[in-house]
């Protein structure tokens, strides 16, 4: 019996200080190594992901070349790319919980440009790049908590030097770019006043303007769906408008109509991670954890002129009955299209060991004209002061690999898992 009782509370121990999130604990604000960040064209031994896909109807789908960040020292929370300077050109903006790095790839060196910190007592929860003044230069936003468990989110800028604009902070929203390629919105959702919820009512569609955030009215998703799990866009050969949606319990990718109807349910759980909002207030029968899906993209990976939903497929590790506990082992990224009142699978990657996907956009990376998924993966998320998190970025480059007027003449290949 008392060995029972030792190996229980070793393995408590063991869970505790590993790559898990518990009970919220804060994590101490670091900062990134000054030196760039080198790439790989092709990855080394000890590769964190595999560039091979499996595809599913499809014989364009390459095995791209891979790129591949250095090691960073914390945990990633997320990224996205876009033009930043309204140089023509594309930029890298990556996050974690207290810091925001600013980054252009050249060659297969990632050049940091520009860095920004935010106070200890502010937590950054994602991060997304729109244009808001439409001057055609994306400013950066971010949600954040504050560690009273408010909605604390910030609004930064590039003006050419190392340290990122502050436009404005303390936003009581929390924002998120939603909407098919060509059509992405902002959006926002206010926190709860009731201390045992996240949210305030249903997502808005916002703009910001003059320091503030302006609601420009409700987004038309059901009930339950919140600003952090969905996205809208046109699917299948007859573009239907859906809407993608990660349900909050069981987390399983869903579609329904624009009438609320459900269209289609996966059996599985989708883009689980363990970023997540943190409730006021905690009751021993209730978590005081609320986790952050993975975003869900809406794209024409293919050039066909038909959109595609890429979404994570993370496997979770640890004890899934402890509400407040998740850690994740690996995962992969899949890629469907909606065909049959249905969503088929397109294709998929293999595992990103050793961690899972936190986020990821499909946007020209290297700046050749050609589209490149760009996956955030975190190996380890740490311990708080114990251990640093340890996270990489990982490039699929030009990963359609023939031009749509070529199609006619290509000739199916068989592709399969090695």
């Amino acid at each position: 019996m008392k060995k029972i009782t030792n190996l229980i509370i070793f393995s408590v121990i063991a869970i505790f200080f590993g790559s898990a999130v518990f009970y919220g604990a804060d994590e101490p604000a670091k900062r990134h190594p000054s030196y760039s960040l080198l790439g790989r064209d092709k990855p080394p031994a000890d590769s964190p992901l595999n560039p091979n896909f499996v595809v599913s109807n499809e014989a364009n789908i390459k095995e791209s070349s891979l790129w591949r960040s250095s090691y960073i020292p914390d945990r990633l929370v997320g990224l996205d790319v876009a033009d930043i300077d309204g140089d023509g050109r594309n930029e890298l903006v990556y996050v974690t919980p207290h810091n925001v790095y600013l980054a252009r790839r050249s060659g297969p060196i990632l050049e940091q440009l520009a860095t920004f910190s935010t106070e200890n007592n502010i937590t950054i929860v994602s991060v997304d790049l729109f244009d808001t003044d439409n001057n055609g230069k994306k400013e950066i936003i971010l949600s954040a908590q504050y560690s009273d468990q408010t909605a604390s989110s910030l609004v930064l800028a590039y003006n050419g030097s190392k340290e990122l604009q502050l436009l404005v902070k303390n936003l009581s929203w929390y924002l998120r770019v939603t909407g098919p390629a060509g059509q992405r919105r902002l959006t926002g959702q206010k926190p709860s006043t009731n201390s045992n919820e996240s949210y305030g009512g249903k997502p808005h569609y916002v703009e910001f303007k003059d320091g503030e955030i302006k609601s420009q009215g409700l987004v038309p998703v059901p009930r339950n769906i919140n600003l952090y799990s969905f996205n809208i866009g046109n699917l299948g050969t007859q573009n239907t408008r859906l809407v993608a949606a990660i349900k909050s319990v069981d987390e399983h990718l869903t579609l329904f109509d624009t009438g609320g109807g459900k269209v289609w349910e996966s059996p599985d759980s989708y883009a689980g991670t363990t970023n997540h909002i943190v409730l006021p207030t905690y009751r021993e029968q209730s978590p005081n954890l609320v986790f952050l899906p993975t975003r869900l993209i809406i794209d024409d990976i293919d050039s066909d002129g038909i959109n595609e939903i890429i979404v994570a497929k993370n496997n979770q590790g640890g004890v899934p009955f402890m509400k407040n506990l998740r850690s994740y082992n690996s995962g992969i990224i899949e890629a469907r299209k909606f065909t049959n009142l249905s969503l088929v699978p397109f294709f998929n990657s293999a595992n990103l060991l050793p961690g899972p996907a936190v986020d990821y956009v499909f946007q020209d990376f290297d700046n050749n004209g050609t589209k490149d998924l760009v996956v955030g993966v975190v190996i380890d998320t740490g311990s708080g002061m114990m251990r640093d998190g340890r996270s990489v970025i990982v490039g699929y480059i030009d990963l359609y690999s023939q031009k749509p007027e070529q199609e006619e003449t290509a000739q199916p290949v068989a592709t399969t898992r090695r």
